[in-house]
């Protein structure tokens, strides 16, 4: 008794069927594959591209209500003449004219160069730039209050102070106070601030 051969042609036949199933299997394996990731990867674009454009809206939708919030803003320091080029004639005419009132025996003031003016809440870049322009006052006084009658009418003035620093001291006379004449001396030190036209804030009134 002997072992027969195995038939390879019968073989061969038999499996060419399942072989090509195979292969084509693979080859819609590989496609879909690489179809699904080239979706994928366009997927993630176009998601990006929606961020994109999302931030872009956001970012836009900031800028409006920006504007809308200090818009009114703006304008209220246009009109009370804090935007623009300092006005010292102005303040120096209004702080002569608010001593006549008063009535002060005296009155003398020295102003200085305009500087810029920093402060830990102005951030660069964000801010817009302020300047400050100093002024020293030297006052006679009947009494305390004039002091603060006369800071009280000069805050009328357009533009906008801060009081630095004020002093008064009592006048040596022998004679007691009278209602015309010094009986006080004050000095005080304000800065008058203001905002150059044409800065951030006006980008902010004026873009998009």
């Amino acid at each position: 008794m002997t072992r027969s051969d195995p038939d390879w042609r019968f073989l061969r036949e038999g499996m060419l069927l399942p072989a090509l199933c195979l292969l084509a299997g693979a080859a819609l394996w590989g496609t879909t594959t690489i179809y699904r990731t080239r979706l994928d990867n366009t997927l993630e674009v176009e998601r990006q591209e929606l961020a994109s454009i999302e931030q872009e809206r956001r970012e836009l939708i900031s800028r409006r209500e920006a504007r809308a919030q200090f818009s009114a803003i703006y304008r209220q320091l246009i009109g009370n003449g804090i935007v623009g080029p300092d006005q010292r004639l102005q303040w120096v005419q209004a702080l002569r004219n608010s001593a006549a009132t008063l009535g002060l025996p005296y009155l003398r003031y020295t102003t200085g160069p305009q500087e810029v003016f920093s402060a830990p809440y102005l951030v660069a870049g964000i801010s817009a730039p302020v300047f400050d322009s100093p002024m020293e006052l030297q006052l006679g006084l009947v009494h305390e209050a004039d002091l603060l009658r006369l800071l009280d009418k000069l805050g009328e003035a357009p533009g906008l102070f801060h009081v630095r620093s004020c002093n008064i001291e009592r006048l040596e006379r022998n004679a007691p106070p009278e209602s015309d004449q010094a009986n006080l001396s004050g000095s005080c030190e304000l800065a008058w601030f203001s905002i150059p036209s044409g800065t951030s804030l006006a980008a902010v009134n004026h873009g998009e």
